[in-house]
């Protein structure tokens, strides 16, 4: 059984008098409140109202719309900033272990981010599968198991930090990173799938030390992406707008 008083014994129309609803807050600035609320006003209701009811479902969703694009459009500009700048995003890829280091853009907080450094003993094992891959001709399972006959540490698992096992799929990775000639790049893939080179992302120098050069990149994959190689050296893709 519901109660018209409080714990206090003192009516709830006298202890909320003169209060208003966050709608009518929000009101009140000028801007108005999209919900899912079905309330109607009520005689008690004073000034504007913002019931979500009022607005046409169809304004609604253009609304929601118009918010996530432009959310991703803010977050995607992001990144992109910090490819050019040099800066690693996303995972950290094997050969290499993050450095962080602190930034002071002007009029802004200090802000922490990570450059890549070569991991010794795995550059080895990345020198070997483009090597393997370009000279000898071997495919992905060919290479995983010399890889494992040589005893090369094989990438950590993300999630416990620990070193997992060779598998096809790590090694296809790997061989198609081109961030190992020493660019950062973003955007090779959406949704998972291939996104052209034309599309990609670059830094707009080498910013990190390269394991491979452009060269062993492209014999390493010529008969997959040789038209989506990395620019060869002084060809440095132009800034996007």
């Amino acid at each position: 059984m519901t109660t018209n008083t409080n714990p206090d014994g003192v009516p709830r129309w006298a202890a909320t008098a003169g209060h208003r609803s966050l709608a009518q807050r929000v009101a009140a600035h000028g801007a108005r409140l999209f919900g899912s609320s079905k309330r109607r006003p009520t005689d008690r209701d004073s000034g504007p109202t913002t019931d979500s009811a009022d607005v046409p479902w169809a304004v609604r969703q253009r609304v929601l719309r118009e918010y996530h694009t432009a959310t991703l459009a803010q977050a995607r500009r992001g990144s992109e900033e910090l490819v050019r700048a040099g800066f690693n995003t996303g995972a950290v890829p094997y050969g290499y272990r993050p450095r962080r280091v602190r930034i002071s853009p002007d009029g802004r907080r200090p802000r922490w981010r990570t450059r890549l450094v070569i991991e010794p003993a795995e550059a080895i094992a990345v020198k070997l599968i483009f090597r393997w891959r370009a000279e000898a001709g071997l495919d992905t399972g060919a290479i995983r198991r010399r890889l494992i006959d040589t005893g090369c540490p094989a990438p950590r698992d993300p999630e416990t930090g620990l070193e997992g096992v060779w598998t096809q799929a790590a090694v296809r990775a790997i061989q198609r990173n081109p961030k190992y000639t020493g660019r950062q790049v973003w955007g090779r893939h959406h949704h998972g799938r291939r996104v052209p080179r034309a599309q990609w992302v670059w830094s707009q120098e080498w910013v990190h030390p390269p394991l491979i050069t452009v060269a062993e990149f492209a014999a390493a994959n010529r008969h997959q992406w040789l038209a989506e190689t990395p620019p060869i050296d002084g060809d440095i893709p132009a800034r996007r707008a």
